[in-house]
């Protein structure tokens, strides 16, 4: 049973893209598979910076044949039909079969070797895979060029060309210090790139990366940058370079900022103890001396600008900083960062109104929110722009602010992703609602919103963080009057994501807001409440509903007129609508109620006044169990 190695080689892929094709690879092979008819033992994959590989081991020598019928035109047609029919199908036209009045080619087929199948199974790899941001170049589209390819089944090559590249068996090993050479078979691919000095497995590159910094001292990694770092490198070696300890007089988070923003480099600090003068890095190979050297002088250059700019802004202060927020413009024209200040401060003051926070909490964000801004025109930020809020808070420190007023600042641009950290202080939380609120609403009020994947203004970032925050508080936020009734329902959007994680599903989120809710706690209160509710008596439910939405059609709520009730049936179930139901097991209790008036009483009777009052019943019913969900968005 062969085995298929396929090499796919290409100038240095950012680690974004490494992590996008090792998450395709596996669903496009085994779709590849499947479409040729074949099936394979293990499958490996291994992506590098200059490299993607997928191996398929144990596949079977052929695909059987497979027998066809092909039914042709009618019995009776001329023959010059039937001899074309019989010619595309190779046959003679003897060889047709008659059968149901028409004639049919019928074949047994022929087995195709696998060497045959190997090109539809490598084309995927390359076409398929979307990456976030890709490059065209005159062989294609990919992240990158693609600059070599080897396709083997077991040690044979199999010729094909694809992306302007045609297949071989040579490989390109480290860049500066590998060379070029064959690649043997699939179950040989890691031994031979690595006599090529190149880690092709990103789980033997991590190990390697931390073995080599645990080696050389306690590190930390607070920016999260080994997952980017096992991408960037092909032969990882953990060096050590230091700096003058008198840059340790910034704050830390400047230090820690300088060295992974854009470098990733890993400071070294010991349990309890302060930051140490020196880093670890991964350097991809090459003279220690050398890359040592160039790098200490990289980062003693980031750290000189953090400096100066720091010692600056302390001599401007945040008082003069916040000064010059009105020359700084808002979504392009969109007024400038001293009125999006001014318009913060009523916000935070309604929020903490309507959440029942003290007076303390509201005096504490609406001097936060007069200086929450005054950090984007710091020097600090403008070099190190992951510091805005941070740099504020530490500014507003040194001005004699109050502490909490301080923590506040620096939790107003949390969280800065999805799933990450939230405000700790009802005063930031606060803060960082109305922050992103007022971003919403001013951009939607001005045609600004997303459109497809375009978001050039982070606004479902800012709405994820609002939805975020109140589900994490409790909070009440008046939607309509925080963002405006156009953006309700984008803002609700962002609800989805984070109840799946949940467990919850798409149709029960869908339902809750088909209740007309628009606060996030309430729709994720009534999402939740489905999916625990999820059982016979929610099918009762729902099918209760489905029936009276379909029943009633046009007919609207309104007041029954007791009087016109005849039957005991809608008699029982008006008297049950005395009482809407509240909950969902009030609901479910409605439902022997409801299916008994369908079941004794005609809604469409002859006279019309007696039929629209049956039907104004039913629409009451609809109506009354829409209140808690839209039942009719969940699945039957």
């Amino acid at each position: 049973m062969p085995d298929l190695l396929v090499e796919i080689g290409c100038e240095e892929l950012p680690a974004a893209a490494c992590r996008q094709a090792e998450a395709q690879l596996p669903g496009l092979l085994d779709e590849a598979l499947l479409k040729a008819g074949i099936g394979s033992g293990e499958r490996r994959f291994h992506v590098a910076p200059r490299r993607l590989a997928a191996l398929a081991l144990g596949l079977p020598a052929e695909r059987a044949a497979e027998r066809s019928e092909v039914r042709g035109p009618r019995a009776e047609a001329p023959e010059q039909a039937l001899a074309g029919f019989a010619r595309k199908h190779g046959l003679d036209p003897s060889g047709l079969e008659h059968r149901d009045g028409f004639v049919w080619a019928i074949s047994d087929g022929a087995a195709t070797p696998v060497a045959d199948l190997v090109p539809d199974l490598v084309r995927p790899l390359v076409e398929g895979i979307q990456f976030s941001k890709s490059m065209r170049w005159e062989g294609g589209r990919f992240s990158r060029p693609i600059r070599w390819l080897v396709v083997k089944l077991d040690d044979q090559v199999v010729r094909m060309r694809l992306a302007g590249v045609a297949a071989g068996e040579m490989t390109s090993g480290h860049r500066y210090e590998g060379g070029h050479g064959p690649l043997g078979t699939a179950t040989s691919y890691l031994g031979d790139v690595r006599g090529l000095r190149v880690m092709a497995d990103a789980s033997e590159r991590r190990a390697a990366i931390v073995a080599g910094l645990d080696a050389a001292g306690p590190w930390t990694d607070p920016a999260g940058k080994l997952d980017e770092v096992v991408y960037l490198v092909e032969w990882p070696v953990v060096l050590e370079g230091r700096f003058d300890p008198g840059y340790l007089e910034l704050p830390e988070r400047v230090v820690v900022t300088a060295m992974q923003s854009h470098q990733r480099y890993f400071p070294v600090r010991r349990e309890g103890a302060d930051l140490e003068p020196r880093f670890l890095f991964v350097a991809n190979g090459g003279d220690p001396d050398v890359v040592r050297a160039g790098n200490e002088e990289v980062l003693v250059g980031r750290l000189d600008d953090a400096r100066f700019a720091y010692r600056r802004d302390l001599e401007r202060g945040i008082a003069g900083m916040a000064d010059e927020l009105g020359r700084v413009s808002f979504l392009g024209g969109a007024g400038s960062l001293a009125d999006k200040v001014e318009r913060l401060r009523p916000i935070v003051g309604r929020l903490c109104a309507g959440n029942g926070l003290g007076d303390d909490v509201a005096a504490t964000a609406a001097r936060a929110a007069a200086l929450c801004k005054a950090d984007l025109v710091s020097g600090l930020v403008s070099e190190f722009a992951d510091l805005e809020g941070y740099a504020g808070s530490v500014y507003a420190r040194a001005a004699g602010e109050d502490e909490a007023v301080c923590v506040a600042i620096e939790e107003h641009h949390r969280p800065s992703e999805a799933g990450g950290t939230l405000p700790a202080s009802d005063a930031g939380a606060v803060l960082a609602l109305a922050d992103k609120a007022d971003t919403v609403a001013v951009a939607f009020s001005r045609g600004l919103e997303p459109t497809g994947s375009r978001d050039p203004y982070g606004l479902r970032r800012a709405a994820a963080g609002i939805v975020a925050i109140a589900l994490d508080r409790g909070y009440l936020i008046e939607p309509a009057a925080l963002v405006g009734e156009g953006a309700i329902g984008f803002l609700l959007d962002r609800l989805e994501p984070i109840l799946l994680e949940e467990g919850v599903t798409v149709e029960e989120v869908r339902a809750a807001r088909g209740s007309g809710a628009v606060e996030p706690v309430d729709v994720a209160a009534r999402a939740r409440a489905l999916h625990a509710f999820a059982g016979p008596d929610r099918d009762g439910v729902r099918d209760a509903y489905n029936r009276c939405v379909r029943i009633a059609g046009e007919a609207s709520p309104g007041d029954v007129d007791t009087a016109l009730l005849q039957d005991a049936a809608e008699r029982e179930l008006a008297a049950a609508m005395a009482g809407p139901p509240a909950t969902l097991a009030a609901a479910a209790a409605l439902v022997p109620a409801v299916n008994r008036f369908f079941e004794d009483v005609l809604v469409m009777a002859p006279d019309e006044a007696v039929r629209a009052n049956r039907l104004t019943l039913v629409a009451n019913v609809a109506a009354s169990l829409r209140t808690l969900a839209d039942f009719g968005q969940l699945p039957g």
